[in-house]
């Protein structure tokens, strides 16, 4: 959870800072601002979601109930962790193939259903 929240930060104070030079750089088109944010550190966060739909779909109530714990303590919600695996869903790449893809996404979808 410390990474997640490690990562969380950087990727909201990145997301802020983009949407100030929104106003001065109106060229900025999504995908790039998609990118910026990625390497401000969305991959790595995306990557620990995807860990923790992991954990959550193995349906050991412990873990549950510290991932729950973990959540509060940090004022977060499963809705956050939804969010961003919602966004690694939408983004995933087809580098080996659409039915890679495929997979892929619905493993995801799988994990946010889960949440």
């Amino acid at each position: 959870m410390e990474l997640y929240m490690r990562y969380s930060n950087r990727v909201k104070a990145e997301t802020e800072r983009l949407s100030n030079l929104e106003l001065d750089d109106l060229e900025m088109d999504e995908e790039e601002k998609y990118n910026r944010k990625l390497d401000s550190g969305l991959y790595t966060l995306q990557l620990i979601a995807v860990i923790l739909g992991h954990l959550w779909t193995s349906e050991h109530p412990r873990m549950r109930a510290r991932i729950e714990l973990l959540l509060k303590q940090n004022k977060l919600s499963r809705k956050d962790v939804k969010d961003i695996l919602q966004e690694y869903h939408d983004n995933v790449g087809d580098l080996e193939g659409p039915e890679e893809r495929e997979r892929a996404q619905s493993k995801i979808q799988r994990f946010i259903s889960a949440f």
